[in-house]
């Protein structure tokens, strides 16, 4: 048979070229071969020979000398898995489903993680932007001083350019009654990002970078729609900013891209905004940390040997400033060029939601795994034939191979198809950037093909595996595939039991303080340079005014407004368990204003110093058993004695389940620093006429930033409710997946075992009885499943511990909820099947075994 390796013709060509030859002309060769092989056959038999061979074995090893047997083989098999797909449409749609579900969540996933953190942004050379913080071994702030800003720019040598932005409050344009969002940039922000401007131009370095230029403005696209009313003809337009003239020379783009994530109404240039903002002295204060900075790194330089110079820099600003910098402070970088820079917490938070988007794979695994187990133990006949005529275990395990990839390629294509669909709601339902897209790119493309390769390989194979390999465990696999979806099942609906009892416990239970009638105003007086006295004398006059105002049943002041923006926090030990503490200053009336009770002690007195009133679950935590009024806080000359125990009142964080709040009597020289707070006896919207009034009467430059704090106080509650809603949604998909599987599981279990079951009843057994012996069977995978996920819950919700506003995480109710649900829907997915065979004619049954 050596000449079957010559090509017809007689001329005789290398191994490759052999192979390529036979790769374009396989059907003639094919054909020619098994012509000759017919040939010899039939001389042999007329010989009298008749032990030729088995000719599918021949022909096989035949083909093999070319080299491309694999290439036909897998052409066969994938023919086969069609048709096998096919005749079982039941099954393969149920399989894709499953599939599409866990792949389609899990790339959903990851797609936003990738949108989020690891798409660099569409702007030149994003790879060397960073951003820049200060960081110390006390303190950390993404903020630092403007004059900072400009000292590193010029004396960096590791840093091509900067780029500084600096929020401000909300600015009125013309008479609008709604405030517009702004924001400061440095005039080579746009030019850096390659911004090109849909009409008229962008900031430009050359012309807007000097405080004496003409004052102008860029428009966003979205004010442009809303307030311009789509006109082109808005570009050179004056218009008022915080009653300021400015001219409009651009509109961004519709698909803006910027550092941060910030979409503002309007940007102007850095250096006039002492122009914008009168008395404000922030571009020249060096104590004042108000504006993020970005860089780009120069051509051949790292982030570590940047931070290393910004760290000599650092120094040579604390010779010259010592005020301005922090002791130990150095200057960290982060890459910059993403759509979001990632703290701690946020990589935190998605590794958390990565983990219960495994676990719906998870579910999904175990649930494929038992859909495959129990096909394949049906075609165990198929595969006892096909091994009689010749095919190796080798064989038929490729071929259950090819099913499964085939399988997981349509389950993978649909599940993209589904991530896409539900990142086009997000992105629609969200303030998401316009130039993000639904569609995946390749690091989401090679996720989800080696997420789909490594599921069908290691957990949807390995039943057929069992199978192949005639072991006589079968039974075992089943339970610990029921067992593992129970697992994974409990594991999500009690952390979706305990979000939702958050949710809960945020929207109907008090926060502590009356927040429905608040209104916090904020002058932002130190940024337009008033000094303590007067900043005092103004708020005074703004405290006095207000309660003129009818309506108004209380009026105080406060450093850190209630949910604001701005909020100050330490980190303490109290017996052995971390505590955050968040301080705060306020004035004597503040406790009155914002309806928090006195339990013990009394309020401050006018002037009042070296002295404190704390939360009742600090009092609790920090003096147990113990008199808290007349002890200290504090060390040496800085001690401070408590005077008064407030209620618990959740003022700077709701999801602070500790509540330690401290507050201490506000000082003449925090007074540039304080909010005003006013009780309203009506709705207190109604108050920002008689605010804006009264403070252009005090100080027309000084617009203040006038909120609600209902407002406030929905939008807190507002992300717990998403991420219950997100969690709640994930765990009802894994408990629907899992009663399927199990649905799916039992009813093989009760098909096998048919006969049996009619047999029992016939000799007179009750058919509770037979289906409780039926059903034993996956007593404990159940029980062992529920102590799994009851255990992993303890130590997963432990880190939900922040957003658990007001639930414990260990709440038994939510616990007892889970379980209770996840019983329920495990019993009923196993009574189902087991009682529709209970109620066939038994005669049938038996007729037919």
């Amino acid at each position: 048979m050596t000449k079957w390796h010559v090509i017809p013709g007689g001329q005789y060509m290398g191994s490759f070229l052999r192979r390529i030859h036979y790769l374009l002309h396989w059907r003639r060769i094919s054909a020619e071969l098994e012509n000759d092989m017919e040939f010899h056959r039939e001389m042999a038999a007329r010989a009298g020979r008749n032990n030729f061979g088995n000719m599918l074995h021949l022909r096989e090893q035949a083909n093999e000398a070319w080299g491309w047997t694999w290439l036909d083989r897998l052409a066969q098999d994938l023919r086969y898995a069609v048709r096998i797909l096919q005749r079982a449409p039941g099954f393969t749609l149920m399989a894709v489903l499953v599939l599409a579900i866990g792949i389609g969540v899990n790339a959903a996933a990851f797609s936003l993680f990738d949108m989020v953190a690891l798409k660099p942004l569409p702007v030149p050379e994003a790879d060397r932007i960073v951003r820049l913080e200060r960081s110390s071994p006390g303190n950390y702030t993404s903020e630092m001083a403007y004059p900072s800003f400009l000292f590193y720019g010029e004396h960096a040598r590791t840093l091509s350019t900067t780029m500084a932005v600096l929020g401000v409050p909300p600015m009125q344009i013309d008479d609008d009654l709604e405030p517009s969002t702004a924001s400061f940039v440095t005039a080579n922000y746009f030019t850096e990002l390659g911004t090109r401007a849909a009409f008229g131009r962008m900031l430009d370095p050359n012309k807007d970078d000097t405080p004496n230029a003409p004052p102008v403005v860029v428009l966003s696209f979205g004010l442009w729609q809303r307030r311009f009313g789509s006109d082109p003809n808005v570009i050179g337009q004056v218009i008022r900013l915080n009653k300021k003239p400015a001219t409009v020379v651009g509109v961004a783009p519709f698909a803006l891209v910027t550092l941060g994530g910030q979409y503002p109404d309007v940007w102007m240039p850095i250096v006039q905004q002492p122009y914008f903002v009168e008395h404000s002295s922030i571009l020249k204060d060096w104590d004042n940390s108000t504006v993020h900075m970005w860089a780009r790194l120069a051509p051949g330089m790292s982030a570590k040997t940047a931070e290393e110079e910004l760290r000599a820099l650092t120094g040579e600003i604390r010779r010259q400033h010592p005020t301005a910098v922090w002791d130990g402070e150095y200057i960290q970088s982060s890459a910059g060029g993403h759509m979001q820079v990632m703290q701690p917490r946020m990589y935190q938070v998605a590794a958390m939601v990565g983990a219960l988007t495994l676990l719906i794979l998870i579910v999904c695994c175990a649930n494929l795994g038992g859909l495959m187990l129990a096909r394949a133990v049906t075609r165990q006949h198929e595969f006892e034939i096909r091994v009689a005529i010749g095919a190796g275990r080798g064989r038929i395990l490729r071929q259950l191979c090819t099913e499964s990839i085939l399988l997981a390629a349509l389950g993978a294509s649909a599940g993209l198809a589904l991530a896409c669909a539900v990142i086009r709601v997000v992105l629609a339902k969200t303030d998401a950037p316009k130039w993000l897209s639904a569609w995946p790119d390749g690091r989401v493309l090679l996720f989800t093909a080696g997420m789909t390769f490594v599921t069908t390989l290691l957990l949807g194979l390995l039943p057929g595996l069992q199978v192949v390999r005639q072991r006589q465990h079968k039974m075992l696999a089943r339970q610990m595939l029921v067992g593992a979806q129970v697992a994974a099942s409990s594991l999500l609906l009690i952390i979706a039991a305990l979000l939702l009892r958050a949710t809960e416990h945020a929207l109907f239970t008090d926060p502590g303080f009356g927040y429905e009638q608040l209104v916090s105003i904020d002058p932002q007086l130190s940024h337009h340079a008033y000094t303590a006295a007067a900043a005092r004398a103004y708020l005074d006059q703004m405290q006095s005014g207000l309660r003129g105002v009818p309506g108004v049943t209380s009026v105080s002041l406060v450093k850190m407004p209630p949910l604001g923006h701005v909020v100050s926090n330490s980190g303490v030990v109290i017996d052995g368990r971390p505590v955050t503490l968040y301080p705060n200053w306020v004035a004597p009336g503040f406790f009155a204003t914002m309806g928090i009770p006195l339990r013990m002690g009394r309020t401050f007195y006018a002037g009042e110093k070296h002295a404190v009133i704390v939360s009742e679950s600090f009092a609790q935590q920090q003096w147990p058993a113990k008199n808290p009024l007349g002890q200290f806080l504090g060390e040496g000359a800085t001690k401070d004695i408590v005077v008064g125990v407030a209620g618990d009142a959740h003022i700077n964080a709701l999801s602070d389940d500790d509540a330690a709040e401290q507050y201490w009597p506000a000082q003449t020289e925090d007074m540039p620093d304080m909010v005003v707070i006013a009780r309203s006896g009506g709705e207190p919207g109604s108050l920002a006429p008689a605010v804006k009034a009264i403070s252009e009467e005090l100080d027309p430059s000084a617009l203040p930033e006038i909120r609600q704090i209902k407002v406030l106080y929905r939008q807190n509650v507002t992300q717990i409710e998403l991420l219950a809603t997100i969690v709640s949604c994930i765990g009802l998909v894994a408990v629907s997946l899992a009663a399927v599987g199990i649905i799916g599981l039992v009813a093989f279990v009760v098909t096998q075992r048919t006969k049996e079951i009619a047999i029992r009843i016939a000799l007179g057994a009750r058919p509770g009885a037979v289906l409780v012996a039926v059903l034993r069977q996956f007593r404990w995978p159940v029980i062992v499943g529920l102590a799994a996920g009851v255990g992993f819950a303890v130590l997963a919700s432990k880190l939900l511990r922040a957003v658990l506003y007001g639930v414990s995480n260990l709440d038994p109710a939510s616990y007892a909820a889970a379980i209770a649900t996840l019983a329920v829907v495990v019993a009923f997915a196993m009574i189902l099947p087991a009682a529709r065979t209970l109620r066939m004619d038994l005669a049938r049954i038996l007729h037919y075994e």
